[in-house]
């Protein structure tokens, strides 16, 4: 069976947290289906195929040593660190994480900022350290097309990129600024369809909702 054919499989953690929600449920779906081959051979060929996957969710972090340890880190983590792979780095250990990654400096107004999360935390921590500014620019890019997935994802339809570039201007200490003139990724291409469906459903009822109350009103009137 292929990896793709693999990710066809009904699997539990459909219904589980998502370790990193930023890579998606079809990475999860891909490594849970890597951990169950048996072939040791084939089974490093799929963690190496997930990497690459893996890269094009997050394109800055391709092409770079360090990055690419992240993703392999990230991959560890994603498999609640129980995939035996052939990893050209140190495999992470769960209590590594435990703790928790060390946090950058918030604005006084943290907690308008926590639907991004963690591992966006460490994106832009790692991306505002960057010393050239073009590659800075280029990889804040890409970061703020994650920010603005998590964002629509955690309570939203739509939101403007000129919020998305001020968040993450300010996060990062204004050392990420994304151009003016660059169009992030469409909303709709970008919010998890779970999450689309929620919110419309949450819509309709309200619309039924007040379509009722205004009924019962009218009736009052007119009795």
């Amino acid at each position: 069976m292929s990896l793709q054919e693999g990710m066809q499989m009904e699997y539990n953690t459909a219904r589980e947290l998502m370790q990193i929600p930023e890579y998606g449920r079809n990475i999860q779906k891909m490594i849970e289906y890597a951990k169950t081959i048996a072939d040791r051979e084939e089974r490093n060929r799929a963690a190496n195929s997930i990497i690459k996957v893996m890269g094009q969710v997050n394109p800055y972090l391709k092409n770079n040593e360090d990055l690419t340890h992240k993703l392999w880190d990230h991959m560890f983590i994603i498999a609640d660190f129980d995939f035996d792979v052939d990893s050209p780095f140190p495999k992470p250990l769960r209590e590594d994480f435990e703790t928790g990654p060390d946090n950058i400096p918030y604005p006084e107004n943290e907690i308008a900022y926590r639907h991004y999360g963690r591992i966006i935390e460490q994106m832009i921590k790692k991306v505002a350290a960057e010393e050239n500014d073009e590659d800075r620019t280029n990889m804040g890019i890409a970061v703020a097309n994650v920010m603005k997935r998590s964002y629509l994802n955690w309570n939203r339809d739509s939101v403007e990129d000129r919020v998305i570039k001020k968040d993450l201007q300010e996060l990062s200490g204004g050392r990420i600024v994304v151009p003016v003139e660059v169009e992030l990724e469409d909303s709709k291409d970008l919010i998890d369809p779970a999450t689309r469906t929620t919110n419309n459903n949450n819509r309709q009822r309200k619309g039924r909702k007040r379509k009722k109350n205004n009924n019962n009103n009218n009736r009052r009137r007119n009795g």
